[in-house]
C-alpha cells in the first residue's frame, strides 16, 4: 500500500537528520483513536509538514511508502488546519539520472567501451522515476480527496500548502 492514513495523536517524534528541504525521523509514534500505537521508523518528511509534526498533535496523518523510504506527506489536525508536502528528492534525482546516463552511455560507446554501470543505472532509474511519481500522485490525490475530513465540527481549515 503506497498511501494510508492514521487517525490519532502523535506521541513521539525523534528527529535524526535535517536536510535542506527534508526532515528524517528516527521514529514517529502515534496513539491511534482505538488506543493502539503505531511506530514509523526512519520517516522522511517534507520540511513544511515537519513544522507541524509535533508531539501532542491530534488529527489525521497522511503517510506514504515508496521504494526505499516512508514518511508523512500531510496532516489535518483536530483544529482544522491542513498541510501537505511530499518529499520529491528521489523523483528529481531519477529524472536527472536518466539523461545523464544516456549521455554517458553514448560517449563511452563512441570510444568503444561498454558502460555496464551506466546501463544498470539507466535500467534502474527509469522505472524508479515512474514509481516515485505514481506514489506522489497517489499521495496528492489521497490528501485532496479527503478535504472534507473534520475531526471537530465547525473548525475552519487553513489552505492546503504545497499541493
Amino acid at each position: 500500500m503506497a498511501v494510508y492514513t492514521i487517525d490519532g495523536t502523535l506521541e513521539e517524534a525523534v528527529l535524526k537528520r535535517v536536510r535542506r528541504n527534508l526532515r528524517v525521523y528516527e521514529r514517529l509514534t502515534f496513539r491511534q483513536r482505538d488506543g493502539t500505537t503505531k511506530s514509523i521508523a526512519k520517516a522522511v518528511v517534507d520540511a513544511r509538514v515537519a513544522e507541524r509534526l509535533l508531539p501532542g498533535t491530534s488529527g489525521r496523518f497522511y503517510l506514504y511508502t515508496a521504494i526505499d523510504h516512508r514518511g508523512v506527506h500531510g496532516i489535518r489536525d483536530d483544529s482544522g488546519r491542513a498541510i501537505f508536502g511530499y518529499p520529491m528528492n528521489n523523483e528529481k534525482a531519477m529524472i536527472w539520472t536518466i539523461p545523464i546516463m544516456v549521455v554517458m552511455i553514448a560517449l563511452l560507446m563512441m570510444v568503444g567501451k561498454i558502460p555496464l554501470l551506466a546501463v544498470l543505472a539507466l535500467i534502474i532509474s527509469v522505472p524508479a522515476f515512474f514509481f516515485y511519481r505514481r506514489t506522489r500522485m497517489e499521495a496528492t490525490k489521497q490528501f485532496q480527496g479527503d478535504s472534507g475530513y473534520a475531526a471537530s465540527p465547525g473548525a475552519a481549515a487553513e489552505p492546503v500548502l504545497g499541493a
